[in-house]
């Protein structure tokens, strides 16, 4: 790569473009970090945005990247990625000169891509040549690489560029299931679900046994191109390639049904998974509770007639919603339990529910439920709700559900407040958590409301919340 002061552009946050491209999964998973590597990361990125001049971010970079560990130096550099900032090309050149530094097909395929949506079609063109003449040993090194390439060109809106890797990719002798997965993974973020399933048959017959996961991603590209005849037929096919119907595959199947909102074929789907005792997982409460516009725009909006119970939830829902069946959906999800007593871990010394993994709508149901359970039953010492701190979020640091959790149950009236030990935990006692649920249930939709409270009372919750988290951010 050529050097780091030829690649620094001005510095000035004014001048770096801050938005989320669709990144790969592999990507989003080492900008997740954690722990102290988070925290570091969040002061790395505090620093480069004060810096004005290049010479001073490239010393910023160069001290990260030299005193701290490989995981936080790459998830540092994940993250700068996925915000498209131009400082990861500086940053990547450091982190290549440090004494740990491994290749990474992920991160040089995302560096090349970034490199020519900032116009700099030359020195990507050189990191991908150096990259197969130095790094990489055989021809499915060399066809996995093109297809890491194809995910982050096509991420960046460079669909030619995406496919001129493809025509290379399809011009190799092809072997090996790893690589037969990865190019239907690339086909299908460029949503061309016909390739992707001649890619798929391909697989087949040449004896690599593909997942659920394969058929599911062709179908599901089928979907958004509006094909759902199509998109049925690779689904039915699944039975015929040997994939038995489990866990994996019905979440597969609710997936797909989910990209194009057809809420009587989920409804359909989570009824035989009911007989064939089949429990929905976390991404399947997910994706069907997602797929709901009517419930998603009644937890968006958190106005103040937001019901506070399943009961009133479904009285909502079917008052706004025009579709049947979506409500239909959410009283199946509602009459099972099964996601809840995943989610819920009881001790001798607290009960906790854990919303890690949920979406803020899945989040908003499953703490409706979690009211219900816990309600007549014997509490231990603790009462808690884990939400996180957002290092998981879309845009990393926002904690959406943390921040939903703190406004519904603050409406309700609990007494669950935030850990003064841990930012992403909701905390009570027993004995104040009984009180409440014996109150309980609290009037819906505003009923026995002041106007006044009526509008106010959000407004209140919301601004002492915030000024908490910006007195924890302080701290």
């Amino acid at each position: 790569m050529p050097a780091v002061a030829s690649l620094l552009a001005p510095p000035a946050a004014a001048q770096r473009r801050r938005f989320s491209p669709v990144a790969s999964a592999s990507l989003r998973r080492v900008a997740s970090g954690g722990g102290s590597s988070w925290r570091s990361e969040r002061r790395l990125m505090s620093e480069l945005e004060r810096t004005v001049t290049a010479g001073a971010a490239e010393r910023v970079i160069r001290s990260y990247v030299g005193t701290k560990s490989e995981r936080a130096a790459l998830a540092a550099l994940s993250r700068l990625l996925m915000d498209s900032d131009p400082l990861a090309i500086p940053f990547y050149e450091a982190v290549t000169q440090a004494r740990w530094f491994k290749w990474s097909s992920i991160h040089a395929a995302a560096v090349a891509a970034l490199l020519e949506a900032n116009g700099s079609t030359g020195e990507s063109r050189s990191l991908i040549s150096d990259s197969i003449s130095q790094h990489l040993q055989s021809t499915n090194e060399v066809a996995l690489f093109y297809c890491d390439l194809m995910a982050a060109f096509s991420s960046r809106g460079l669909k030619d560029k995406a496919m001129d890797f493809y025509a290379e990719l399809r011009s190799m002798p092809l072997s090996g299931r790893k690589t037969y997965m990865a190019m239907i993974k690339s086909l299908c973020l460029l949503g061309l679900p016909t390739e992707a399933e001649v890619t798929l048959r391909e697989m087949v017959s040449l004896g690599y046994q593909p997942e659920a996961f394969q058929f599911g991603s062709v179908a599901k590209c089928y979907g958004k191109s509006g094909s759902l005849a199509d998109m049925e037929r690779v689904i039915a096919s699944m039975a015929d390639a040997g994939i038995r119907f489990g866990i994996g595959a019905a979440d597969t199947v609710l997936s797909c049904y989910s990209s194009c909102h057809d809420h009587s074929k989920m409804l359909t789907w989570l009824k035989k998974m009911r007989k064939l005792r089949i429990a929905p997982t976390t991404k399947g409460y997910n994706f069907v509770l997602n797929s709901c516009s009517s419930l998603a725009s009644v937890v968006q909006e958190l106005g103040p007639s937001l019901p506070l119970s399943t009961t009133g939830l479904v009285k909502r829902l079917k008052s706004v919603s025009t579709l049947a069946a979506e409500v239909e959906l959410v009283q199946e999800l509602l009459a099972s339990s099964s996601v809840l007593d995943k989610a819920m871990e009881w001790s001798e010394t607290e009960v906790k529910l854990n919303l890690h993994g949920f979406s803020t709508v899945s989040a908003y149901v499953l703490i409706l439920q979690w009211v219900d359970a816990v309600k007549g039953r014997t509490l231990p010492l603790e009462v808690s709700v884990v939400c996180g701190i957002g290092k998981h979020s879309d845009v990393r640091g926002e904690p959406k559900v943390r921040e939903l959790a703190q406004e519904v149950l603050s409406r309700m009236g609990s007494p669950l407040q935030l850990s003064t030990r841990n930012k992403g935990r909701l905390v009570a006692k027993r004995d104040r958590v009984k009180q409440w649920l014996a109150s309980f249930p609290v009037p819906e939709e505003g009923t026995d409301q002041s106007p006044d409270a009526t509008s106010q009372q959000p407004f209140v919750f919301t601004l002492f919340r915030k000024l908490g988290q910006f007195f924890s951010n302080l701290v």
